[in-house]
């Protein structure tokens, strides 16, 4: 199954997480930025992957990193705030995919770990995991530069 070369998955710090608002004094620019990538950290996080063969990958998401919050096409859960520790390292994940070797599935298992870890219902969680694995799938965008 999914996740075989994973040890554990530790999450050093909890950071808190901001939605950001949009302020008559925005420009279009900052608008469309907060409209596309709503929330924001308020801390530096830090998540460590233990892999079985000892190896190690730590992420980090730094103070201030805007993200989506989870890109979920259908309304399976949207605005459930258990998503945002996941989404957050899958999003780090997907655009430095250096960190990780390139390995979509790895990204993909990280990101089912810690929707289980935060507590997502497992029925949703696998629901997530999959719809993600077959939209990563095809889109191909995971090709080494």
């Amino acid at each position: 199954m999914y996740g075989e070369g994973i040890e554990k998955v530790i999450l050093v710090n909890n950071p808190d997480i901001a939605v950001c608002a949009i302020y008559p004094s925005d420009t279009k620019e900052d608008c469309k930025r907060k409209n596309r990538k709503q929330f924001k950290t308020l801390e530096d996080a830090w998540l460590v992957v233990i892999l079985k063969d000892s190896n190690r990958i730590a992420l980090y998401a730094p103070e201030f990193y805007h993200y989506d919050g989870a890109t979920i096409p259908f309304n399976i859960g949207k605005g459930n705030m258990k998503f945002l520790i996941p989404a957050l390292f899958h999003d780090i994940m997907c655009e430095n995919k250096e960190l990780i070797s390139y390995d979509r599935k790895l990204a993909d298992t990280i990101f089912l770990k810690l929707l289980l870890m935060n507590h997502v219902n497992p029925i949703i969680a696998y629901i997530m995991f999959y719809a993600v694995e077959i939209y990563q799938s095809l889109c191909g965008k995971w090709r080494k530069k």
